[in-house]
């Protein structure tokens, strides 16, 4: 099963780059793609109505997500991040210095212990199908970040989760290749549309 989900995620991560559709960090192999037109597509944020009517949001620190989390910050929301590594959760309510404090340098700087309940969770994916199954890039993170927020009562089970990627990180049904603990997304921003699942 592993093995499948890691052919996707091969295959996701050579033809971005093949196609030379990454930008920094390169090479994308292990990561969560910084794709081409990340930013402009994460402006639709702005248009998702649980987003709209959010307090606070989560951002995994995924370098693609940067533009969402300053798009958290200048829409006065309150910002949930978790460190690398899940090493710790953080809230930033920076209103001056959003570049810098929507940085991994920045979260440690400008973070405070997570005591807000999240709104709307969102991260990142080196694939996902129509159905809102999710490939992450294989170490889990993306499922214990939302597991411990769970455990914490820092979020409802039900909390919607959104990921960005690009139209060519959406791959043909891989449901078979689920577990249990696997968590779908509700929706999926692209550089061309928003997709509710």
């Amino acid at each position: 099963m592993r093995n499948n989900k890691q052919r996707i995620r091969e295959g996701i991560w050579k033809l971005l780059e093949e196609k030379d559709l990454v930008d920094f960090p390169r090479p994308c192999f292990g990561r969560i793609p910084n794709f081409r037109g990340s930013r402009s597509a994460s402006e639709k944020i702005r248009e998702i109505p649980e987003f709209k009517s959010s307090q606070c949001v989560f951002s995994a620190p995924d370098f693609v997500l940067k533009r969402i989390r300053e798009i958290v910050l200048e829409e006065n929301k309150l910002l949930a991040v978790a460190l690398p590594h899940i090493k710790d959760f953080l809230q930033i309510d920076e209103r001056e210095k959003i570049s810098e404090a929507t940085s991994i340098k920045g979260f440690r700087k400008f973070g405070k212990p997570l005591k807000a309940k999240i709104d709307l969770f969102i991260q990142g994916s080196v694939a996902v199908d129509r159905s809102g199954n999710r490939v992450g890039k294989g170490k889990g993170y993306g499922d214990r970040e939302f597991d411990i927020l769970l455990e914490k009562n820092l979020l409802e089970p039900d909390t919607k989760v959104v990921t960005l990627v690009s139209d060519l990180q959406i791959v043909d049904d891989f449901s078979k290749l689920v577990s249990p603990m696997d968590k779908k997304v509700d929706y999926i921003i692209t550089p061309t549309k928003i997709i509710k699942i």
